[in-house]
């Protein structure tokens, strides 16, 4: 080793060793600090308060209990993604937004699914074509029945939606709606009266049957037990009186 002014030269090896043995000891005092400063954080900005939003069909009991562990670390340490995963598994919950507010609070908006209609009268069938499983005392009431095979629900609506856009001039709705195993239907509308139609040509008979319908049933839509659009010239309407005769 030199000596030049009574400073030792170190070698390259040396001077290595030291730097690196500074870095390590730089490291450690960091993580010590941002530890210390991650408790202290934790410890003295809890939060307070959280809101929630867009709830209606979602139990809040169930929300709160979710959400009481999650919120419970502090404002920085509150877990907004893990917030929303959790959340987005509810059944009912479509999407899930969740933000931060300084200092000590958290604000969460929920949208929820939009049921469509009962599928097979234990799932419901959401807008888009998803089906969900709530439990049962929160489905809404007076939702239409979809009857239907495994995995055809986005056909099913598909024609629900076409169907009722048809049926407009006849200020009726679709109550109940089935699709046999041989693509065949059957409707119910919201007056009582019952439809079948064949696999064929579909919307063009169920347009048909509403331009017939003034004079074949006119204001005796009470009277009517059910019509048979399957023949390719017409239509057969069953009437109660028929069935008593």
């Amino acid at each position: 080793m030199d000596i030049r002014k009574g400073k030792p030269i170190l070698s390259p090896f040396q001077y290595l060793t030291q730097t690196l043995k500074l870095v390590v000891l730089g490291l450690v005092i960091l993580s010590c600090l941002y530890a210390l400063n991650s408790f202290k954080l934790s410890s003295h900005f809890p939060i307070k308060t959280v809101r929630v939003y867009g709830v209606n069909r979602i139990d809040r009991q169930e929300i709160q209990t979710l959400l009481l562990p999650l919120v419970n670390s502090g404002f920085f340490k509150v877990n907004v993604d893990y917030i929303q995963d959790r959340l987005l598994q509810l059944p009912w919950v479509a999407n899930i937004f969740v933000r931060r507010h300084w200092p000590d609070q958290v604000e969460i908006r929920v949208i929820e699914k939009n049921p469509v209609a009962r599928w097979n009268n234990h799932s419901l069938l959401a807008e888009g074509g998803e089906l969900f499983s709530p439990r049962k005392e929160t489905y809404p009431s007076r939702l239409p029945q979809f009857v239907g095979p495994d995995g055809k629900q986005v056909t099913m609506l598909k024609y629900f939606y076409s169907m009722n856009r048809l049926l407009m001039p006849l200020h009726a709705k679709i109550a109940y709606l089935e699709m046999t195993p041989y693509f065949t239907w059957k409707l119910i509308l919201d007056n009582g009266i019952t439809l079948q139609i064949g696999h064929k040509d579909i919307l063009t008979r169920l347009n048909h049957f509403v331009k017939v319908y003034p004079k074949i049933v006119g204001s005796r839509a009470a009277d009517v037990e059910s019509i048979d659009l399957r023949y390719p010239n017409g239509v057969a309407v069953r009437w109660k009186e028929a069935m008593t005769a």
